[in-house]
């Protein structure tokens, strides 16, 4: 509604009106005028039958990997939140009227872990601060169908889109088809030398949850790789929704440092459309000059 549009003008020229006690006459208490401001937005939240998925983008000026969440808010100020297929969350946010409207997450909830400071737990992590996320945010801007949110201290850019009924099952994000929650099954070979040469050093296999996130680039999610984060290495998967398939996997920027130049290869990858399931098959040499290849088969979680 344009209604929600017009709120951060509103807001502010409440507080203009606080200072201004000439102001009063003509524009009202201005205390009630904020709070029926933040009783609209609750009530914006509250009235979405089906929740809000909701797009975070942590330290958008280093940061590339965007993180899907599902929340369901409730007039008693309490938000049901789901993330990456683990069992739903309940917890507390409340809005608080400041410079602008504020929505704040006031106790813990999965959108904590973006924040958590143990290196290694997502992608990308610095130690002792994590992704140097948010959880107090602006309002931007707001419609019947989405707000806009900015992260009141790191900068979070996150967006809340009105969610379908299969958003309660599990998060879909628009172009990205491969944004999901898997079992990966890997395989890993390292080699004295090379494959071709045959000797090999180490057979690896384990079984672990990965999370595919989506990128800023649309289509392109990144996932840990085999080595289950303790590199914070990451494949970049492309993938092709018209073709329904996947069209480039390359290493993210901290592996490529990592490995020798130009070594990385794709041996294998596979979609299937009828699973959505997910194989691959690539090898690289490490800075030793041994080869290492890994098979992984990705089944989605339900």
């Amino acid at each position: 509604m344009k209604k929600y549009l017009l709120y951060t003008i509103i807001f502010c020229l409440s507080v203009t009106a606080c200072k201004k006690n000439n102001d009063k006459a003509d524009l009202g208490d201005p205390d009630k005028r904020l709070n029926t401001v933040l009783a609209d937005y609750q009530s914006l939240l509250v009235a979405s039958p089906n929740g809000w998925r909701a797009l975070i983008w942590p330290n958008p000026e280093e940061n590339e990997v965007m993180y899907p969440f599902w929340f369901r808010f409730m007039d008693s100020n309490r938000v049901e939140t789901k993330w990456e297929n683990r069992p739903a969350f309940v917890s507390s946010y409340r809005f608080k009227a400041l410079q602008r409207p504020e929505l704040i997450f006031d106790t813990y909830t999965y959108l904590h872990e973006l924040a958590n400071p143990e290196t290694g737990t997502l992608p990308n992590t610095a130690s002792g601060k994590g992704l140097t996320s948010d959880f107090e945010f602006e309002v931007i801007a707001a419609s019947e169908d989405s707000i806009v949110l900015k992260g009141k201290y790191n900068g979070s850019n996150a967006t809340l889109i009105k969610a379908a009924v299969s958003d309660t099952e599990h998060i879909t994000v628009p172009g990205y088809k491969l944004a999901r929650t898997y079992l990966a099954r890997v395989h890993r070979i390292l080699y004295k030398t090379t494959a071709a040469e045959g000797t090999i050093s180490n057979i690896s296999n384990v079984v672990i949850r990965k999370t595919f996130n989506p990128l800023h680039t649309v289509g392109v999610v990144a996932a840990f790789y085999a080595d289950l984060g303790s590199s914070d290495w990451s494949y970049l998967i492309t993938f092709d929704e018209t073709t329904q398939k996947i069209t480039k996997v390359e290493p993210d920027a901290t592996m490529s440092s990592e490995i020798q130049a130009g070594s990385f290869q794709v041996l294998e990858n596979t979609y299937d459309t009828s699973t959505g399931n997910v194989f691959l098959k690539t090898s690289y040499t490490n800075s030793s000059g041994a080869e290492r290849v890994t098979e992984e088969t990705f089944t989605l979680v339900p």
